[in-house]
């Protein structure tokens, strides 16, 4: 399978998660509405999975996974007030639930180590429609295809 990868040095890598980020607004109305749907049944839909992994220099790597991941909601234990979120996966956890909404996003991965920003998809579409949204602004220094 072929990768589209654009490398992209910038001090401010959160600027382009939001812009990035901005892509899935018209998509959000619908993901909400799906999760009314089925919080009766204790199961949510999140479009993004954030994953932080600490290097052993102290410096931390986050990636952004853009899909569709399963929690369930559970009562935390011990008496302690609040929920807990309970990562199920990719997969839709009851096939008695209805279809989920697609994610225009589905498949871009974006990693921010320091001041690199990795961003990785497999459709040229996507890589596309990400290149032209951050290249109509000035969030980064530099920019580079890996192909």
């Amino acid at each position: 399978m072929e990768e589209y990868i654009l490398k992209i040095k910038t001090r401010k890598p959160e600027e382009i998660i939001k812009k990035i980020n901005l892509l899935l607004s018209d998509y959000l109305p619908e993901i909400y509405r799906y999760n009314n749907l089925i919080k009766d049944k204790k199961f949510y839909l999140k479009p993004v999975h954030i994953v932080i992994k600490k290097r052993s220099n102290g410096k931390q790597i986050r990636y952004y996974y853009y899909g569709r991941y399963w929690y369930r909601i559970e009562k935390k234990s011990n008496g302690r007030k609040g929920i807990k979120w309970v990562y199920l996966g990719k997969e839709k956890p009851d096939q008695s639930l209805p279809d989920p909404p697609e994610n225009p996003l589905d498949g871009l991965v974006i990693k921010i180590s320091d001041s690199e920003i990795s961003i990785i998809t497999a459709r040229k579409d996507m890589y596309r429609l990400i290149n032209d949204v951050l290249s109509s602004s000035k969030t980064f220094e530099e920019a580079s295809l890996v192909h």
